[in-house]
């Protein structure tokens, strides 16, 4: 039996929520009482294994109040990373972890995740756990002419298990994670306003009751109606749009508890000053984002910069740019899981990455935005902006070759039509530069 089941269910019928999701979320509220302890008893603790054992503790008890014994699968991560970087060469080592820790993961999914249905589960945080452990073979193996040593397996776990972080992120590397227990992320100094924390905290609670409002009337299972199919095809598109919007709230309600959480012990130091060190959503920016390229930049920051660092660049001796960011899209999309809609979702976000760079260059579309009053502009490619994004989140969250060609047939496949149209026209009226002169 779960711990506080019978809480969690009575809530999660209050809410007419999943339980799995209120689980979660309460979880993050305990993670956020462990942070506070933390600021308030145990960053006064001077020796470092008491104080590493009791963040242990702490993040286990979390484990096993959202994924019972399930959690046990993010101590074979750890265990497994320590125990491959223990007996072999780490030149072998970090290629066999890759292979251990993204296995591990796809054998989870395919357990787990591959039903119509999909319910919170271990896999959840696995995620997190898989970035966590390969990031840090890599980091460990790139560094083993600096004299880097393998950290215990207390500090791996505790790694794993680290309150702010170990549920749903935000992704943090290594050096953070140990710069933070010897006292060197920010030093002896003052922590961060109990207010900065707090902010975001709001913003994570207001997002979540946002997304409980809004998916109460823009509801998934209306788009495989005749009633949709009925409405005439402008207000198909913008249910579509809106619909891909608000389905992001939950993903922003709880990374900003997470990274709140963070927050109140001071581990979202940047060293300038500032406290958003590990910001994973930049809220404002996202909102305004004009660009497909301004959305790429402003959500899940934290995992695209490990996507930049590990997978992208190491994929530099192919030559390729293109190439490079093709097996980065295919990574992200089975690091989220197998199904089908993940690589819908993010080869479209290649191939309309490759149409948005023309556009930056297309003589055309410049000469018509010139012509176009300021606002009226922004609010175009405001709304192209969240129409594209939201077209590819139908593979997202609908997962099924049948159920995403319903909604896509809906409205035409408009996002591609449009899409090979404007790659047309970069054909013809991209500039190109003058060749040099030799």
């Amino acid at each position: 039996m779960a711990i506080l089941e019978g809480p969690v269910n009575y809530l999660a019928d209050l809410l007419d929520s999943p339980a799995d999701g209120v689980r979660l979320v309460t979880g993050l509220i305990f993670s956020q009482i462990f942070a506070i302890l933390h600021r308030e008893i145990f960053s006064k603790i001077s020796d470092q294994f008491t104080k590493r054992t009791i963040h242990l503790l702490l993040g286990l008890f979390l484990g096993f109040y959202v994924w019972d014994m399930d959690c046990l699968h993010h101590c074979a991560s750890a265990v497994g990373f320590y125990t491959l970087f223990f007996i072999l060469p780490w030149d072998l080592a970090v290629k066999v972890n890759f292979m251990y820790q993204l296995g591990y993961l796809l054998v989870g999914y395919y357990y787990n995740n591959m039903v119509i249905n999909y319910s919170i589960n271990w896999t959840t945080s696995q995620a997190i756990v898989t970035l966590k452990m390969i990031g840090l073979g890599f980091d460990l193996n790139d560094h083993k002419k600096d004299g880097v040593k393998l950290p215990g397996l207390l500090a791996v776990l505790g790694y794993v298990f680290f309150m702010g972080t170990y549920l749903v992120g935000p992704l943090d590397d290594f050096k953070r994670f140990e710069a933070f227990f010897n006292d060197s992320l920010f030093g002896k100094g003052k922590l961060p306003s109990f207010l900065i924390a707090l902010k975001r905290l709001a913003h994570g609670i207001f997002y979540l009751v946002l997304s409980l409002i809004t998916t109460s009337f823009l509801k998934t299972d209306f788009m495989f109606t005749t009633e949709f199919q009925e409405i005439p095809l402008v207000m198909r598109i913008l249910f579509v749009t809106a619909w891909g919007h608000c389905i992001l709230y939950k993903y922003l309600g709880v990374w900003c508890i997470a990274e709140s959480t963070c927050m109140y012990i001071g581990y979202t130091f940047n060293g300038e000053g500032r406290w958003d060190g590990l910001r994973n959503v930049a809220t404002a920016a996202f909102h305004k984002a004009v660009k497909l390229q301004d959305v790429i930049d402003t959500w899940n920051i934290n995992t695209s910069s490990w996507c930049a660092k590990h997978i992208y660049k190491r994929c530099k001796f192919l030559g390729n740019k293109g190439l490079s960011q093709l097996i980065t899209m295919a990574f992200l999309a089975m690091w989220h899981g197998l199904h089908l809609g993940y690589f819908v979702c993010f080869f479209q976000e290649f191939f309309y990455m490759f149409m948005e760079k023309g556009l930056q260059k297309n003589a055309l579309v410049q000469k018509v935005g010139s012509i176009l009053p300021g606002p009226v502009a922004t609010v175009i490619s405001w709304f192209y902006t969240k129409l594209f994004l939201s077209f590819a989140l139908v593979g997202f969250e609908l997962y099924y070759y049948e159920r995403i060609m319903h909604v896509y047939r809906s409205i035409y496949f408009i996002c591609p039509a449009i899409s090979v149209l404007m790659i047309l026209s970069n054909v013809f009226f991209v500039q190109k530069p003058p060749p040099e002169k030799k």
